[in-house]
């Protein structure tokens, strides 16, 4: 009896052995989530369940920005808004809200970004009377590198608040700051139950995770719209990039055999009406003072870069050939010289969007500064400083001595008259120290090679002014011809590191992998050889100097400037990219000014 007893417990064991090894596919994602907390702003009760508070004529409202929250979710009838006033210090609270276990918490800002430094908003978690601070706009948009204006979305987990009785505050203070639009407040729970589902927007990722039973040893996942389209990993990252409803197949294997699990429409993508942008044509040039800078006689294909998906386009070109195209990807030719403006329509079929400059924007043929700083990097123009090392393309006592700004080749035959440098810092014992310029031609490995042509200036007469960007002209006896085809450096240096010599060129800085246009040359002997070393690229931090060769296609086109016989009645500011302000932006401006005669004239200005 006792042998029968031990045998059927040893069998009962086995079985629940071979039931616990069991295989079944199965999965979730963290972005399942299921909202239990909504605001929209979509009506004055609405609004009224927030309470707010002002020392301003300013405060929180109803109402709707240029490009409306309806874009993003197409059920939205408004947003809460705030316009930029002096003195102000506005809050916007929630009612208390009880906070369950794993939620998170989701809105959209709308906001420029260029005037956050004198006014931005703040997010606090209020519990018990005590604040938290989840957010901070301004730190954000300088960590993010953000400018704007568009739709951005705000994601805070919540899992230190679980269980907790929670009101949200957004604080606003500035003073002449930035005008700023808020939406689609949700605070919602991890939803892992069978019919859960993901919702995103276009572009946005979904994490998702493996929860199979079993000795699962292999995960082969399959993403119907998704990229990547498959995936062997635990834990895969997907984006999705198209408005839509997609399945996810997950299969697993322990090495004798496999389970599937599939969920139809897991992932739930929204669309949204496009935001129109446009990317420089292949060989058209950045400039300090116009958008783009492009030859005549020569196509040029202009390229959206539009977000959210466009079905739809409509091009005007001024002073181009043909002047408009319904093509994505339009080519054209500007015959006569002369400075024009540009216009991009975007449409599908959630809305549309107006890309538009001021018809300054585009020069073609004549003569310009070309530079490697795009529009919204005008803001960012700043130094390297290395501590007792000195500067990156200045004074330093790293053995580094020429410095050197790589252009493209040109699309038409030019020539280069003279060399503007934006310096920050002019310091110099060493006065008549030669500051030298040269123009390069690339050589076979890329670097800097034949030298076309030097110039050089003091380093006592190098102009710098603290209040604005002010250039120094390094003029050659005779232009430079740069043949089309042809890359070519603009080289510059060496700099004095006597005693007290302090001399740095403005730059914009990149991250790890983006955009680098700078180069340096390092000395073999650290012990003061300047005739051998080598070329680098600067790709471990990438930069692009403020550099700026004056180019000239054929005569050039002036803007015109400000006639002080006219009475002024109005300004427009208008930056680089044709965004336009009643107030200067920070960087390079075309300011155009009307008078009381009716007559309108532009000129530019640095702040």
């Amino acid at each position: 009896m006792k042998k029968i007893t031990l045998l059927v417990l040893s069998l009962t064991l086995m079985s629940l052995c071979t039931n616990a090894q069991d295989l079944a596919a199965a999965f979730s994602a963290q972005e399942a989530m299921t909202p239990y907390y909504e605001q929209g702003w979509d009506s004055q009760d609405e609004f009224n369940t927030w309470t707010y508070a002002s020392t301003s004529s300013s405060t929180w409202k109803l109402g709707n920005r240029d490009y409306p929250f309806s874009n993003i979710d197409s059920n939205s009838q408004s947003s809460m808004i705030l316009n930029y006033a002096g003195n102000q210090n506005e809050t916007a609270t929630s009612p208390a809200i009880e906070i369950l276990e794993n939620s998170q918490l989701e809105f959209y800002c709308y906001a420029s970004g260029i005037y956050m430094v004198y006014g931005a908003w703040k997010l606090f978690a209020i519990v018990d009377g005590s604040s938290t601070l989840l957010i901070d706009q301004f730190q954000w948009a300088q960590d993010q590198g953000y400018d704007g204006p568009s739709w951005e979305k705000f994601t805070v987990d919540l899992t230190e608040f679980a269980g907790k009785s929670v009101k949200f505050s957004f604080v606003y203070q500035g003073d002449y700051g930035e005008d700023e639009a808020i939406d689609g407040f949700k605070i919602k729970q991890a939803n892992t139950s069978e019919d859960a589902t993901v919702i995103i927007k276009e572009g946005e990722s979904v994490h998702l995770f493996d929860v199979s039973t079993g000795n699962v040893t292999s995960w082969d996942w399959t993403f119907e719209g998704g990229t990547p389209a498959t995936s062997t990993e635990q834990n895969p990252v997907v984006t999705y990039n198209k408005a839509g409803s997609y399945a996810v197949t997950l299969t697993v294997g322990d090495g004798n055999t496999t389970a599937i699990a599939t969920r139809e429409a897991f992932v739930i993508v929204e669309g949204e009406a496009p935001i129109a942008k446009i990317d420089l044509p292949d060989g058209a040039y950045l400039s300090p003072w116009v958008m783009m800078f492009v030859p005549t006689n020569v196509p040029l294909t202009f390229k959206d870069a539009s977000t959210g998906n466009p079905l739809q386009w409509a091009w005007t070109f001024d002073g181009a050939e043909p002047s408009t195209s319904t093509d994505q990807n339009p080519t054209v030719t500007y015959a006569e010289e002369g400075s024009y403006g540009i216009r991009l329509e975007v449409a599908n079929e959630l809305g549309s969007n107006v890309f538009e400059t001021v018809n300054t924007a585009i020069q073609a043929g004549g003569e310009q500064e070309i530079w490697n700083i795009a529009p919204e990097e005008n803001g960012d123009l700043a130094m390297i400083e290395m501590g007792w090392y000195g500067n990156y393309a200045g004074t330093n006592w790293l053995n580094i001595g020429e410095f050197a700004e790589h252009f493209d080749a040109p699309l038409a035959d030019a020539t280069i008259s003279k060399v503007n440098i934006y310096f920050g810092k002019t310091t110099a014992t060493s006065t008549d120290a030669d500051i030298t310029v040269s123009i390069a031609a690339a050589g076979a490995d890329g670097m800097p090679g034949e030298i076309l042509g030097s110039t050089s200036v003091k380093a006592g007469d190098l102009a710098y002014d603290p209040s604005i960007i002010n250039a120094t002209e390094f003029e050659f006896d005779n232009p430079i011809e740069i043949k089309a085809g042809t890359e070519f450096f603009v080289v510059v240096g060496p700099f004095p590191n006597n005693n007290g010599d302090d001399i740095a060129i403005l730059l914009v800085r990149r991250a790890v992998g983006e955009k680098c246009t700078a180069y340096h040359f390092v000395y073999d002997d650290s012990k003061g050889d300047l005739e051998t070393g080598t070329w680098y690229e600067n790709t471990d931090d990438p930069v692009s100097m403020a550099i700026a060769p004056m180019l000239k296609y054929s005569s050039v086109t002036a803007i015109n400037t400000v006639s002080t016989s006219k009475q002024a009645v109005s300004h427009t500011y208008y930056n680089v990219a044709g965004v336009a302000s009643d107030k200067p932006f920070q960087g390079i401006n075309i300011v155009v000014t009307r008078y009381n005669d009716g007559s309108q004239t532009a000129t530019k200005i640095i702040r």
